[in-house]
Formats: structure tokens, C-alpha cells, sequence
């Protein structure tokens, strides 16, 4: 049962993160600002 929720809950953490991601590509300006952040501090 315990193997079963922690299973579960990965999913579920998986698929949020997957949907977040997606929704941030959605807002093209967020995603450039993130990119230039990002090579900035390269």
C-alpha cells in the first residue's frame, strides 16, 4: 500500500511539473526573460 502512494504521488509530481512547464510556454515574454537570466549568469 505505502509503495503504491509513493508511486502515486510521483506521478502526480511528474505531471505537475510537466503542466507547468507547458503552461510557461505558453507566455513567450516569461520564457525570454527566463532565457536571458539563465545566459546571463553563464
Amino acid at each position: 500500500m505505502k509503495q503504491r502512494l509513493l508511486h502515486l504521488g510521483l506521478w502526480a509530481f511528474a505531471t505537475t511539473v510537466l503542466a507547468l512547464a507547458f503552461l510557461a510556454y505558453l507566455q513567450p515574454a516569461f520564457m525570454l526573460d527566463l532565457a536571458n537570466r539563465i545566459y546571463l549568469c553563464l
